[in-house]
């Protein structure tokens, strides 16, 4: 089924990336999703990637994003899946990211959930603030 993964930052309305995505009819809980979006992200991050000149609608389609990014590889990735979820379960155990399905909040990892055709996955990456405490 295509579900949609949009990704924000806390505190602004402007979504910083939406995108369809193919996902199994055996998704049923947040492990299981963001093993998923795990295992394909790290497949086309490991993807190697040919260079070419872009055109004036790649640049203004990225300027929306607010960067504007070669497909040149800077470092290669040579990261496994096993250390891609233990990452993503530490940071999200850390609260450094939250996601909503369908305008509600998935709480704990292994939470049931429900998706179908067209829904919406909203993920937010939290920002942490730093300084001093007295």
């Amino acid at each position: 089924m295509e579900v949609h993964i949009v990704k924000k930052k806390l505190g602004s309305r402007k979504e910083l990336d939406r995108y369809p995505i193919e996902i199994d009819d055996t998704v049923n809980t947040l492990e299981a999703l963001l093993y998923t979006l795990n295992q394909q992200g790290l497949t086309e991050a490991q993807t190697p990637k040919e260079n070419h000149a872009l055109s004036d609608s790649e640049i203004a389609e990225q300027a929306e994003e607010g960067r504007i990014r070669f497909a040149e590889n800077y470092g290669e990735n040579h990261d496994t899946l096993e250390k891609a979820i233990q990452r993503t379960r530490q940071a999200y155990d850390d609260s450094l990211f939250r996601v909503f399905i369908n305008g509600e909040e998935i709480t704990t990892w292994d939470t049931p959930i429900k998706l179908c055709q067209g829904a919406e996955i909203v993920i937010i990456r939290l920002t942490m603030l730093t300084g001093l405490y007295f």
